[in-house]
């Protein structure tokens, strides 16, 4: 059967991970199929390397005319070419102008959630900008014949909140990154890991996203100096050097007085992760919403104690495997985490429970296998 991979959607951060190991795992154990990629120029998607089985049929140009246009127009002569019997879609909404069969994979988790006001610390422009977004992407997710979710509860919610067809639904739990694991080496990133500053070092690996919270590490630094008199706990961050966000949140620790606890690495290759994660103390994802990320099972997996927020879906996610703080709330993380910093059973403790956890999510083989199942499954048809 030929699969066509739609992976425009994945341009960086997690996303992008997910996307490799699919194809690395097409390439290892979807041999029955011919895939044919997708991918946004300019990615480690499009880059990738091509074998009997997987190959890139299209690089689209990174740009928001380029990318709807092909979505709506280009994609029909594609089609025309391969005759897939159905188009996979990660993490984005389908092919409007694919007739053919569409399963989608979708990380839209703040559709399903209405009660967290996702886009509410945005100014008013951009927030509406992004509120018409995500009413368009809902909308499209009606035109897929299958829609994939990481958690059983953004399925359930997908029905119950958003009244998807249950006949569509379908939950594939995450597994870890084949690219993450602490047998993982890449040179580069650990030379640079050199330049880290001393002390317990507390990781946030994320691309610069406002529901990461990231700019909420300098009140938490602040708030361990002044108040416990701690001033050894670095947090590392990921983002890009020449941001704005990343200029105002620095700026921000230099005016607290904390600018030696914030170090930003600047990003990192995927290839690179797991020598961040070896050389950190401590795993932190304070973000108001995720459907599940990468970096929960990562920190599992790289025998990291994980501390996130305390919400619904991070404890439908992470069940005992994580320290819970308040969400937004300084003074909270910073006791929790002095917690997890000055006792070492504890530590051990919420690793082994994440280890525990983690043993009920899929392998990455595993894993590539729910999703084929699904896929085949649903090839050929076309929703109504």
């Amino acid at each position: 059967m030929k699969i066509l991979l739609n992976f425009i959607p994945l341009k960086s951060g997690g996303g992008i991970q997910v996307g490799l190991d699919f194809i690395e795992q097409a390439k290892q154990h979807g041999q029955q199929h011919e895939w044919f990629l997708v991918a946004t120029a300019g990615t480690a998607i499009a880059q990738v390397q091509e074998t009997d089985n997987v190959r890139v049929a299209k690089v689209v140009p990174n740009n928001l005319i380029a990318r709807v246009w092909f979505e709506h127009v280009g994609c029909k002569a594609l089609i025309d070419t391969i005759k897939p019997a159905v188009v996979y879609t990660q993490f984005g909404p389908h092919w409007p102008g694919a007739k053919v069969a569409n399963v989608v994979g979708c990380a839209y988790s703040n559709l399903f959630y209405p009660e967290i006001d996702f886009w509410g610390t945005l100014p008013l422009v951009p927030r509406v900008v992004r509120e018409v977004v995500d009413w368009f992407r809902g909308g499209r997710l009606f035109g897929a014949d299958a829609v994939i979710f990481e958690t059983p509860d953004l399925a359930e919610r997908a029905v119950r909140v958003f009244h998807l067809p249950s006949d569509r639904v379908h939950c594939v739990r995450p597994s870890v990154s084949s690219l993450v694991n602490p047998g993982v080496e890449h040179r580069p990133t650990r030379d640079r890991c050199a330049d880290l500053p001393k002390g317990f070092r507390v990781l946030l690996l994320a691309s610069c996203q406002h529901h990461k919270n990231i700019d909420l590490l300098p009140d938490v630094a602040h708030v361990l100096r002044t108040q416990h008199r701690v001033d050894d706990v670095v947090f590392v961050i990921t983002i890009p050097p020449g941001l704005e966000e990343t200029r105002r949140i620095l700026s921000n620790a230099r005016r607290l007085g904390v600018e030696r606890q914030i170090y930003n690495f600047g990003p990192v290759p995927h290839a690179g992760c797991a020598e961040l994660y070896k050389e950190c103390d401590a795993v932190i994802l304070p973000s108001s919403l995720e459907s599940l990320s990468n970096k929960i099972a990562e920190a599992w997996t790289m025998q990291k104690p994980l501390l996130i927020s305390d919400l619904d879906w991070a404890r439908s996610c992470c069940g005992d495997g994580a320290v819970y703080v308040r969400y937004r709330d300084p003074g909270d993380i910073a006791r929790k985490l002095l917690l997890v910093k000055e006792s070492a059973e504890y530590r051990n403790m919420i690793v082994e429970k994440g280890r525990q956890v983690q043993a009920i999510y899929p392998s990455p083989r595993e894993r590539f296998a729910q999703y084929l199942a699904v896929i085949e499954a649903h090839a050929g048809g076309v929703a109504a």
